[in-house]
């Protein structure tokens, strides 16, 4: 017995050091990569955060464009109404106050006639601007929107300002022009909307993601004059508007952009985050260009996300620190593991080896065995056939049975030796493959079969098949036993073959079908092993090979073989060969 020495495994005298400085230096790279991406996710969720209040702007300027839009439609309905330009005073008056009753956001309506002066409303009254009396109340003067709705013929948009209409608050108005049926002018219908009826939807659509309250909202005007505020102290003037606004500079550069800047709040003198976006009106309806602001404190605005970074960074360190010890503690047992590893691949590498060695061996044994009894099985085949010709008849009945069934094995064994023997040849040829027409070798399958196919009435049509590289006598015998398997199994009907091709990526697929018997699907495996048969010898002669022969064969091509079928609805065999470029593989 030859003894195996023991060689060991040097283990460099820096190894044991190298390791661990590795081990320290990817967890130093690791904490920087860390530190790096919590402040990459934190300029994410400060441009989120920052975008949440952008997007809140723009939400509420768009509910402010639709609102104001909805009532510039009222007033045109107002103009066309016939009571307004053919009524009397008091019709006049009845229908504005029903239209202020269903229409809650109009604090004062009026109408003109052709001249200017006010002959019905909703609330007469003699303001400081009248220069009448309060006699009807209907002595007031022409106003500036009147001369501009007569002169242009469209809605009038009036800016916000005191309304003394609207006793005194801020109120934006809106006028339109009242035509008689022949076009002639009959005078003005005008409007007037409180600011304070935009609040609710301020405050409504003013709150965050999440529901969160903005800590304050403003709407400035095109002047950059702050109109309504959420803080807003009744009666304060608009001082504020002489500020530098650097969020209002911002939306007026770009009307149809919503945004958002860090900046220094005006009241507290505190750092602040504002979202910004401008009304940009609304279809047909220009719009009043204001501009919303919704701001938060920055502390208040960045705190859950402060909050999550240290979190994040928090628990990645509990992570991170235990593995790169645990990592350090591994580094010092790695030469050892490596070495076992060196020997253990050793060992499977020679387990290889031998297992090559044992199957080329048994392979050998194989076509040895079968190569070696042809000899000697052909002389007991020829002289019991010998037997069977001279005495048949001359000797009692059991006598001929039994040189019957010694001439029946003798031929059935010379047939598993021949099919065995045609298996094992079929790895041991080292015949290079070359390019090979199918056409060619289903035309020389089809006359080795010719007899078969006669007795059976068979059928065998084709398309056109491929050139491939491959074995052209392997591939032959292939075609040969797929299409004699379809005859064996025939049905009650004729034997009708069909053999296709069709390219596909990287491949050939192959399909020989016929109308036999069929498989059930759970054989669907079995059949392709060796000696595996489906059905008794006395029904359907064979070895139980042929099938495993043809597996064989494609994958010694490169391919795979299945079969697809139910019982009694035929079979279609299934066969691809890879689309190998001739000149590489020459090469």
């Amino acid at each position: 017995m030859a003894l195996q020495t023991r060689v060991p495994f040097a283990r460099p005298w820096w190894s044991g050091i190298f390791l661990p400085l590795a081990f320290l230096l990817s967890f130093a790279i690791a904490a920087g990569v860390g530190l790096y991406s919590l402040a990459s996710l934190r300029a994410v969720l400060v441009q989120e955060k920052g975008a949440d209040l952008a997007r809140t702007a723009a939400r509420a300027a768009d509910t402010l464009d639709r609102v104001l839009f909805e009532r510039f439609g009222d007033i045109q309905i107002f103009a066309n109404d016939r009571i307004l330009f053919e009524g009397n005073a008091d019709e006049k008056t009845q229908r504005l106050l029903q239209y202020k009753k269903l229409y809650w956001y109009y604090s004062w309506i009026g109408v003109t006639d052709a001249t200017g002066r006010i002959v019905a409303a909703t609330d007469l009254f003699a303001g400081p601007d009248t220069g009448g009396t309060r006699e009807g109340g209907l002595g007031l003067n022409r106003r500036d929107w009147f001369e501009i709705v007569r002169q242009t013929g469209q809605v009038h948009l009036s800016e916000a300002q005191l309304s003394p209409e609207s006793e005194g608050i801020m109120a934006v108005g809106l006028s339109a022009p009242i035509y008689g049926p022949q076009g002639d002018f009959r005078g003005v219908v005008t409007s007037r909307v409180p600011l304070d009826k935009l609040r609710t939807i301020l405050e409504q659509e003013g709150k965050l993601q999440h529901g969160e309250e903005a800590q304050d909202w403003l709407v400035l005007d095109r002047q950059g004059a702050v109109i309504i505020e959420k803080n807003q102290v009744k009666g304060m003037d608009s001082s504020l508007s002489e500020m530098e606004l650097l969020d209002a500079r911002r939306a007026a550069e770009d009307r149809d952009k919503s945004g958002f800047v860090e900046e220094l709040g005006q009241h507290r003198q505190i750092p602040v985050v504002t979202g910004y976006a401008r009304t940009r009106g609304y279809r047909n309806f220009s719009g009043f260009d204001w501009t919303v602001l919704v701001r938060l404190d920055r502390e208040r605005a960045y705190a859950p996300i402060n909050q999550l970074i240290w979190t994040v960074g928090g628990v990645g360190l509990l992570l991170i620190t235990p593995l790169a010890g645990f990592g350090m503690w591994a580094s010092w047992n790695l030469v050892r593991e490596q070495r076992d590893l060196v020997r253990a691949q050793q060992s499977l590498e020679e387990s290889i080896a031998e297992l090559a060695r044992s199957n080329a061996d048994l392979q050998q044994f194989a076509y040895v065995a079968s190569h070696d009894l042809q000899e000697p099985l052909r002389m007991v085949a020829s002289y019991t056939q010998l037997l069977a010709r001279r005495y048949k008849g001359k000797l009692d009945s059991d006598a001929d049975k039994f040189i019957g069934y010694a001439v029946d094995g003798a031929i059935r064994m010379q047939r598993l030796i021949n099919d065995l023997l045609t298996y094992s040849r079929v790895t041991a040829q080292d015949k290079v493959f070359e390019p090979v027409d199918c056409n060619g070798l289903l035309e020389e399958a089809l006359s080795n079969l010719r007899v078969t196919v006669e007795e059976n009435r068979a059928v065998v049509t084709h398309d056109p098949l491929p050139t491939v590289m491959a074995d052209g006598g392997q591939l032959g015998q292939l075609f040969q036993n797929l299409i004699g398997n379809a005859i064996k199994f025939r049905g009650k009907e004729p034997p009708q073959v069909y053999v296709s091709a069709e390219r596909r990526t990287g491949e050939w697929l192959f399909s020989v079908r016929d109308n036999g018997i069929g498989v059930d699907p759970q054989y669907a495996e079995r059949i392709f092993v060796i000696f595996q048969r489906l059905h008794n010898r006395e029904e359907y002669p064979g070895t139980g090979i042929g099938l495993a022969l043809c597996k064989k064969i494609v994958e010694r091509h490169g391919g795979r073989i299945w079969v697809a079928s139910q019982t009694g609805q035929g079979t279609t065999f299934h066969f691809t060969l890879p689309i190998v470029d001739q000149s590489r593989h020459d090469s």
